[in-house]
């Protein structure tokens, strides 16, 4: 990564970036055991990198990020949003402690107070 001129960031060290001042570009790479996740701010910087990377490694393009460690990822381009959802993590840990049959109930108090 430093080759492609990215930046290791100083919080975590599985993620990379690279910033050009210049153009007020930013896009970050965050790299997982095989799997790597990339962010920019526009499609043609996530299509550079790719063809960048590809000259150091033979990579497979899944497209769009959908999951990432147990979390779900929606983008929401309309809305400018990106959306991480745990649905799937709740409902887990929910299973494991036999948890996943309860029904919810209400709260048997003044909820003004």
């Amino acid at each position: 990564m430093t080759r492609m001129k990215f930046e290791r960031s100083e919080v975590d060290q599985t993620v990379f970036y690279r910033r050009n001042k210049e153009t007020g570009t930013l896009i970050i790479v965050s790299v997982h055991v095989n799997d790597c996740s990339i962010v920019a701010m526009s499609q043609p910087l996530i299509d550079q990198f790719k063809i960048e990377i590809k000259k150091h490694m033979e990579i497979t393009d899944l497209g769009a990020l959908h999951w990432i460690l147990g979390i779900e990822v929606q983008c929401v381009h309309k809305e400018k949003k990106l959306l991480l959802i745990q649905h799937s993590y709740i409902d887990s840990i929910l299973r494991h402690y036999g948890l996943d049959d309860l029904k919810p109930i209400s709260t048997p108090m003044d909820l003004n107070v």
